[in-house]
């Protein structure tokens, strides 16, 4: 096995080099070994890909769809995500100009949050949270901002956000809002986010909306700040939850032109372009398993209610509003 030569070890990235590999990452390896072993670590569903999502991935491999697609993906992708969009948050995205397929929504959460930061820029972030957000921002060089909201029912409050955006000024570019929210399981309400999009609007800034988990919500309405505020939002989500297609890594970018034609770049130096069997995969599934989800959303209501009852034989606190099957309980040690 090579080693490197000494006078090399130095040469590095300093942010990249600063930041730790993931640790749940990690942990999930290490534990994976275990024969027999539930894992309660990574947000993954354990149900298999529909069928006909499946099948077409398969279609698209014997027709030898193989070459290079376009970088933003194939347009018949961009299309179906655009017209479920427009349903899910009444905002129509251009497929040709405002939306970006990606290689699961961390690239397109890379690619964001990469093409809008400078050195010395700064990222608002509430927690807990999703823990892929700080590296990044790392990385990107800027300065992580975050906002804890445990005493508030795990959700950013208007006043918070508007002490944290008179505290830091200008330097503030971004807020990442994730909802529902990973590690919590908490959603927004209309109420709420319509708050958060009012302040956010009288500020040069953009929201990075992270609503990978919006379709296994159970018991309460998913709402989309790009309703509320499309010009300043940039979206991301992905097929990973909602039709258990975490292997297949599709996720999207959805955003003004402006912001797009940049983020194209960041992506297509990053990954070129999407697998395009995962990708005919994914058109399968929006045009024709839009219901896929409220099943996959009921047996994940199933495995909430399973591990709320396991926690309740013990004395601890769970988030109000939680929405989906993620939970942080808090133990009550005496």
């Amino acid at each position: 096995m090579p080693q490197l030569d000494s006078r090399l070890s130095g040469i590095v990235n300093g942010n990249v080099a600063s930041v730790a590999p993931s640790g749940i990452r990690e942990f999930d390896q290490e534990i994976s070994s275990i024969p027999g072993i539930v894992k309660l670590t990574i947000g993954e569903p354990d149900f298999d890909v529909p069928e006909h999502a499946k099948q077409a991935a398969i279609e698209s491999i014997k027709e030898n769809k193989s070459h290079y697609s376009a970088q933003k993906g194939i347009i018949e992708l961009r299309e179906a995500i655009s017209h479920y969009l427009q349903k899910r948050t009444d905002v129509q995205y251009d497929p040709d100009s405002e939306v970006i397929v990606t290689v699961g929504a961390t690239e397109a959460i890379y690619s964001a949050l990469t093409t809008l930061l400078n050195p010395g820029d700064k990222v608002i972030v509430p927690t807990p949270a999703f823990a892929l957000y700080f590296p990044i921002i790392k990385v990107a060089g800027a300065e992580l901002i975050t906002i804890d909201t445990s005493n508030d029912g795990f959700v950013l409050t208007p006043e918070k956000l508007q002490a944290a955006l008179d505290e830091n000024g200008d330097r503030v570019k971004a807020i990442i809002l994730n909802y529902p929210t990973n590690p919590t399981g908490v959603e927004y309400s209309e109420a709420q986010l319509k708050a958060l999009a009012d302040i956010v609007s009288q500020h040069k800034m953009y929201v990075l909306a992270d609503e990978i988990y919006c379709e296994l919500t159970y018991g309460i309405e998913h709402h989309s700040i790009a309703s509320m505020l499309p010009e300043q939002t940039i979206l991301i989500n992905g097929l990973s939850k909602s039709h258990a297609m975490t292997g297949y890594r599709i996720g999207y970018l959805a955003a003004p032109k402006a912001f797009i034609t940049n983020a194209s770049k960041m992506h297509a130096f990053v990954v070129t372009a999407p697998s395009n069997p995962a990708q005919y995969a994914a058109v399968e599934a929006l045009k024709n398993g839009l219901d896929d989800p409220i099943h996959c959303g009921q047996l994940m209501r199933s495995v909430g209610i399973i591990s709320l009852t396991g926690l309740s034989r013990w004395e601890c606190k769970l988030p109000f509003r939680k929405a989906h099957f993620t939970s942080l309980p808090k133990f009550l040690v005496q």
